[in-house]
């Protein structure tokens, strides 16, 4: 055992600093989700036992579509995810606090036209018909919607301490302010349910939206105030032609989230469509159920992105190649996790959510399963093509590829029900894993030309 601890350490004694920190990064991320998989795995149940399951479904479906506005920043953050360690790599300190600043500037500005875009517009939109709703308080459900909106809004805002600190490649402290936030909001639920008797999904929605944006506003002025003090906003700093450079990158990234919305946020919505509220539960079960091993295939993959923008930068690679191995090992592994995971899975879900509370069946369990483990495998070779910035072709084929999948999804969904848009689900990501590997490997030997080099 000692010499197996021994062995362990030379290696990484002489590992590179840049890969250090990687594995540093990865070891405090698994110990914290760890926790963090424990307390969403705790909540389901409490949720499923204690609110009606048309109205929790009803719920996920709302999230899911106001989650979207999480992930139309117009770029900004993953921009500034790739452009700041290209300044910090350069000893550019005052180009990377004005390019901090003028991302915060620009991105409130346009989080307070969001906002009241919706403020206006919501009074129109009959949330009740959208959601497939089995409720008649229609005034409910809108102030909801509000609520959850507004959150999410500010949540997206402050997320830009996200991108930074991935910049830095302190992904870890991301996982610990997730977690706090999830430990927050867990303890919030049990107070209004077993003290407060509160069975209303509604109400148990709004508290649990409000909390995550909360616990990111202090974690954002906390970090500015100690290990980000060089890149801190200031208002003397702001110059709108950092955004500019941003957001010549940032766009091509803007356009993924887009896509990334219609592939992944869009399942919620077609499954109450066309099945109904009820299957989205199934689906979101079944899916956080899956989702525990790629939680941590995340943490794994999550550091490479900046690591490879900083390798990139400075013309290693060969680092790039040794990492791309390694993640295709750990992907593997998750692989045949996954398989495990499925064969054993009406076990885990009686242990797990009860006898009798949900009957989630193998196929289910199985198709979520096959996407997951192709979405895997596409993030593998499309975390490489991020840190690079080369991220053209992934727009075009993937959006290509999105506009498909909406009708494919549907037309399947009707057909087959739930199991027919998680097949579409497969599909889309079997064809990303095909081209994103072609990529790669032409980035990797330095054929990227044309289409593929932009």
């Amino acid at each position: 055992m000692n010499s197996f601890i021994s062995i362990i350490k030379n290696k990484y004694k002489n590992t590179d600093g840049r890969s250090k920190k990687m594995y540093k990064n990865t070891a405090i991320m698994v110990f914290i989700k760890g926790f963090s998989i424990l307390i969403s795995l705790m909540s389901a149940p409490i949720m499923l036992h204690h609110v009606n399951r048309a109205d929790y479904g009803v719920l996920l479906t709302l999230t899911s579509i106001v989650g979207w506005v999480g992930m139309m920043d117009i770029g900004l953050g993953n921009g500034l995810r790739n452009k700041l360690p290209e300044m910090l790599a350069k000893g550019d300190l005052q180009g990377a606090k004005k390019a901090v600043t003028s991302s915060y500037a620009a991105l409130t500005m346009y989080v307070g036209l969001l906002i009241s875009i919706f403020l206006v517009s919501s009074s129109y939109i009959d949330w009740r018909n959208v959601l497939n709703s089995p409720m008649s308080d229609a005034e409910e459900i809108n102030g909801l919607a509000a609520v959850v909106f507004i959150a999410f809004c500010v949540q997206f805002l402050l997320g830009l301490i996200v991108s930074i600190l991935y910049a830095y490649q302190m992904p870890a402290a991301n996982s610990l302010i997730s977690f706090v936030s999830q430990v927050v909001t867990f303890i919030a639920l049990i107070v209004q349910v077993y003290i407060f008797k509160v069975s209303s999904v509604f109400q148990i929605g709004a508290v649990n939206c409000l909390i995550p944006p909360l616990i990111m506003l202090l974690a954002t002025i906390f970090l500015f105030a100690t290990k980000l003090r060089e890149v801190a906003p200031t208002f003397k700093m702001i110059d709108f032609k950092y955004v500019s450079g941003i957001l010549s990158l940032g766009v091509k990234f803007f356009i993924l989230q887009i896509i990334t919305i219609v592939i992944f946020q869009a399942n919620s919505i077609i499954i109450t469509r066309v099945v109904g509220p009820e299957a989205v539960v199934e689906y979101n079960m079944a899916f956080r159920y899956i989702s525990v091993l790629t939680m941590f295939f995340n943490i794994m993959i999550t550091p490479i992105w900046s690591a490879t923008t900083d390798a990139y930068v400075r013309g290693d690679f060969a680092w790039i190649r040794k990492t791309l191995y390694l993640s295709r090992k750990i992907c593997l592994i998750a692989i045949v996790g996954g398989i495990l995971m499925t064969i054993f899975s009406k076990q885990v879900y009686t242990l797990w959510l009860g006898k009798g509370a949900i009957d989630i069946s193998y196929t289910t369990t199985g198709l979520v399963c096959l996407y997951v483990s192709f979405e895997m495998l596409y993030k593998v070779y499309g975390t490489i093509i991020n840190g690079t910035g080369k991220v053209f072709a992934q727009m075009v084929i993937t959006g290509f590829i999105a506009i498909c999948y909406v009708p494919l999804a549907l037309l399947l969904g009707k057909i087959l029900g739930l199991s027919g848009v998680l097949i579409a689900n497969s599909a889309v990501f079997i064809l990303n894993y095909l081209w994103s590997k072609v990529q790669c490997s032409k980035i990797l030997n330095d054929t990227a030309y044309g289409f593929w080099g932009k």
